[in-house]
Parts: C-alpha cells; sequence; structure tokens
C-alpha cells in the first residue's frame, strides 16, 4: 500500500485587500499581531514598487502636492498620537498627507507606525507623500529602538528589509514650488532648483553621511544671523542662521521652509521673519518631554493654519507647587480675552507677541493673533460637533501671498481647526 502526500499551499492574497486587513488590525487594535512574516514581506514588497521610482525630490509633476495638505512632523512610535490626529485632520484619500520622517525608533509602536503609513501609501499613492528622516537610516535606527523592537516582535531579517525600503523614501517636497520641505534642513551646496531634481537618492550608510543628502537629514536652524556652520550639538551637519535662510528663499523663489527634526515644545515653532517653521508631531515625546504635538493645513490658497495636541500630566504623580506652576504657565498660554479688552502673552523662545483682541473686531488681524471661540460663537468657522466638548482656538493671519515668485513670508488665515485637546 502506497501513501501519497499532499502538498497544502495556501492561494497568494491579494496585496490590496491585505493592505485593508493590516489598517483595520493597526487602527482597532493598536498591534500587527496576527499576521505572518510572509504577509509582512509582501507589504514591503509592494512598497517597494511604490517608492523606487520616485525621485529625491517630490514636486508636482511627480506626485501633484498640491494644496490642501496636511503636514506631519516626527511621530516616533507614537501611534495613538498618530490615530489621534487622523480623526482630526481626516484620513487619505479625503485628505492628503505629507509626512516628513522619522517614523520609527524612540518608543514602542514604530513597527505599527511605518506599517500604517506604508499601507495608506499603497492604498493612496498620490494622497500620502512620506519622505525620509534621520531615524529611516539604518545605522541610527539600530541604536534609537527600532532593531529592538523588530527582534523582539518580528526577525532582524525583517529590520534588514525594512532599512532597504528606507533607501527609497524620497529628500524632499515641495508644495507648489512655494515651501520646500524636508527632515533636517537646508544645505549650502543647494545652489537652485537643479540642485534637487537631479539629487540622488542615497542607498548606501556612506552616501547618507555626505552632501545634500545629509544636511536634508540632519541639519538644524539657530537664531544666529549666520550663513552656515558645523552642527555641534549633533556632530555632523550643519546649523544655518536667518542670513542663510533668507538668501535660500530668494534663491530658489520659495516663501517658506517646513522642516521637523527638533522636539519644540509649542509643537510648532515659527522662526523670526516666518520664512522656517518647525513641527513636532509626537506630544509628550518619550513619555517625559511634556511637549505639544502639532500639524499644518495647507489651504488652496496657500495660507496656513496648525492643529495642536496637548499632552495629559497626570496630577497625582506631580509635586502642589509644580503643578500649581504648570496651571499658571497653561492659563497664561491660553488667553480667554474679555468684551472691550486685550490679552497679550509672550512667546519667550521667539520673542514674538500675540495679541487676542475679542471677536467682531473690525480691524484687519495681524499674523500670530489668537483667537479663542466660545461656545455657540456666530464667528466660529470650525463645526462645533468636532470638538467633542474641549476648547476650541484657531489662529487668525493676515491675507496670502502674491503668487510665486514670492520672496516674502506667507501670512496665514483661519486654520481650518486648531485644537487643543488632551492627549
Amino acid at each position: 500500500m502506497t501513501t501519497v502526500d499532499a502538498k497544502i499551499t495556501r492561494p497568494i492574497e491579494n496585496v490590496q485587500t491585505l493592505v485593508d486587513r493590516i489598517i483595520r488590525r493597526i487602527k482597532v487594535h493598536r498591534t500587527c499581531e496576527g499576521f505572518t512574516d510572509a504577509q509582512m514581506y509582501l507589504v514591503l514588497d509592494e512598497a517597494f514598487r511604490v517608492l523606487a521610482p520616485l525621485p529625491a525630490m517630490v514636486e508636482a509633476n511627480t506626485l501633484q502636492i498640491e494644496p490642501p495638505v496636511v503636514i506631519f512632523g516626527d511621530t516616533h512610535g507614537q501611534l495613538n498620537d498618530l490615530l489621534r490626529f487622523a480623526d482630526i485632520v481626516g484620513e487619505p484619500p479625503g485628505t492628503q498627507w505629507l509626512l516628513l520622517g522619522d517614523y520609527i525608533d524612540r518608543c514602542k509602536k514604530g513597527l505599527e507606525v511605518i506599517m500604517l503609513l506604508l499601507c495608506f501609501k499603497i492604498k493612496y499613492p498620490s494622497r500620502v507623500n512620506m519622505l525620509r528622516g534621520n531615524h529611516e537610516c539604518q545605522k541610527t535606527n539600530r541604536i534609537y529602538g527600532f532593531y529592538t523592537e523588530m527582534k523582539l516582535k518580528r526577525t532582524t531579517a525583517m529590520w534588514l528589509r525594512f532599512n532597504k525600503l528606507f533607501n527609497e523614501l524620497p529628500l524632499c517636497a515641495t508644495v507648489s514650488r512655494r515651501q520646500l520641505c524636508m527632515h533636517g534642513g537646508i544645505s549650502q551646496h543647494i545652489k537652485d532648483w537643479n540642485s534637487l531634481t537631479e539629487l540622488k537618492k542615497p542607498h548606501s550608510i556612506q552616501e547618507c553621511d555626505d552632501g545634500i543628502a545629509l544636511d536634508l537629514l540632519w541639519a538644524d536652524p539657530t537664531n544666529d544671523a549666520c550663513e552656515f556652520r558645523f552642527n555641534a550639538n549633533r556632530c555632523t551637519s550643519v546649523i544655518f542662521g536667518d542670513t542663510a535662510i533668507k538668501d535660500f528663499c530668494k534663491r530658489l523663489g520659495i516663501s517658506m521652509i517646513v522642516r521637523a527634526h527638533e522636539a519644540v515644545q509649542e509643537g510648532h515653532q515659527m522662526m523670526p521673519g516666518n520664512r522656517l517653521c518647525t513641527l513636532f508631531s509626537a506630544p509628550n515625546y518619550c513619555g517625559n518631554d511634556g511637549n505639544c504635538a502639532s500639524v499644518m493645513h495647507v489651504s488652496p490658497t496657500f495660507k496656513l493654519g496648525f492643529t495642536t495636541l496637548k499632552p495629559r500630566i497626570e496630577t497625582s504623580t506631580v509635586p502642589s507647587e509644580l503643578l500649581k506652576k504648570l496651571r499658571s504657565e497653561t492659563e497664561a498660554k491660553s488667553p480667554n480675552p474679555q468684551p472691550g479688552k486685550r490679552s497679550e502673552i509672550k512667546d519667550q523662545r521667539s520673542n514674538y507677541n500675540y495679541s487676542a483682541p475679542p471677536l467682531g473686531a473690525a480691524e484687519q488681524p495681524e499674523i500670530g493673533r489668537i483667537h479663542q471661540f466660545q461656545p455657540g460663537d456666530p464667528n466660529q468657522e470650525v463645526d462645533s460637533a468636532s470638538v467633542r466638548g474641549v476648547d476650541l482656538c484657531t489662529l487668525i493671519f493676515g491675507p496670502s501671498p502674491a503668487p510665486p515668485p514670492c520672496l516674502a513670508p506667507p501670512t496665514l488665515g483661519r486654520a481650518r481647526n486648531v485644537v487643543y485637546l488632551e492627549h
């Protein structure tokens, strides 16, 4: 008597179906568990197919990054906060996303964050645009958490596959050639647009550590009125001052540089002159920084606004004196103007004076003014049903700039919804 061993093979799952399942699993259960390594590799292979043809600079004629668009800073594995932002600003394809890198490291859900974003990129390739951050480099994420996370959750072989995929992420993007967006900062080696359109994506550790690519991933701005000098804080790349920023914007004919890379306390920080904005989208970074987090809205008329999440502080573990100080600082930074009165606050980092006149004032709103809407206010432009009982503030800015070339910094219009929520 002979026996025949029948080899049972499972049919190959459709990639789009698998992507939908992973998105649902991450959003509902906050995990990728339950999917095999083979299924994960299938998604990575499809993401590689989507990203590989992209140039180092994403612009309108390749992926049509045109406003309206929502721009994210660092997320660093903080999945719950990314999903909270998605609930507020909307998900693709209804909302176009531009993410400036650093999706992994530092926190525990780097795998889930990067898988969710890659699935969105596969499903809506023209509505989700992902740039490369310095943590999407192998020598960085080997040290700061992603390697350990992948070793615990999956395999080191999959970690290597992710890093091969990260090599295909673009380094910068332009929104209508009026904003230049990157993770780190500008470079003295960028002479004109050709320097960016001819730039090649780095595919090795050595290529990431040299030239324009290094600065786009690592450079930082400084308040000093300087050109470029060595970045001693990071021991790599450069720092650049207001003089370099003005010259760079004039040379490329842009109105603003948008970058991430630094944790700023209010979630976003405008440099003096409003030619550069730093975004950071991970509130209470690493669980102990106590910072806010923001995303930027760019409207079809090129007006800008910010949605900001405040961190939640566990008051039971905070000394009473410190808690009193924190509450007083919070009240000072969230004015509640009375009719006929003006409330002034001062941002110590940027030396801006923000003035909050009562709603309905006849004068033209100026850049940096903060209006705090009251319940039932007829002038409120945001659907109150979406606020869910929290305080609502909206930044008011002046008219949008003239068409390119626009060397003056953009002035901002009413934000779509600048919402301060508890984290």
